[in-house]
């Protein structure tokens, strides 16, 4: 177990910062009337709450849910199933199909997105039908059905 310091905000409604105890820290935010609490907490336990009903919390009896972890796996799971490029793609033949002109800054864009995706693709299958010039390393395989 791991003496902590636990800052909140003003109000002390939320948390700002938790850090390793150090009494000279300590002194100073006292001195600074900002607003924080000195709680003991485990390997397998994380402070949760506020200033006034928080409270050191096992894992296991509340799994913590970090937010932008969660947001992150999701943009990373659209992104490999629809990359930009792709996504920008699908969006222009909507467009078109749908008779709505095209910007001439969206028609470049999509040139200019096209051109590097060719010029990418292009260099890869030189990396690759060259193996005595370069050693290429394939990305993974990955299945997303």
């Amino acid at each position: 177990m791991a003496q902590q310091l636990i800052i909140f905000n003003a109000d002390g409604t939320h948390v700002v910062s938790v850090q390793e105890f150090e009494q000279d820290y300590a002194d100073r935010l006292t001195a600074s009337n900002i607003k924080f609490r000195s709680e003991n907490v485990g390997e397998n336990e994380y402070f949760w709450g506020d200033y006034e009903t928080g409270r050191v919390v096992d894992k296991h009896e509340l799994p913590l849910i970090d937010e932008v972890a969660i947001d992150e796996v999701v943009n990373k799971e659209i992104l490999m199933r629809y990359p930009i490029h792709t996504q920008l793609n699908i969006i222009c033949k909507c467009l078109e199909e749908a008779g709505i002109p095209l910007t001439d800054e969206f028609v470049e864009m999509r040139n200019f997105i096209k051109m590097k995706a060719d010029n990418h693709n292009a260099a890869k299958e030189t990396y690759k039908a060259n193996p005595e010039i370069y050693a290429f390393w394939p990305k993974p395989e990955i299945n997303l059905d």
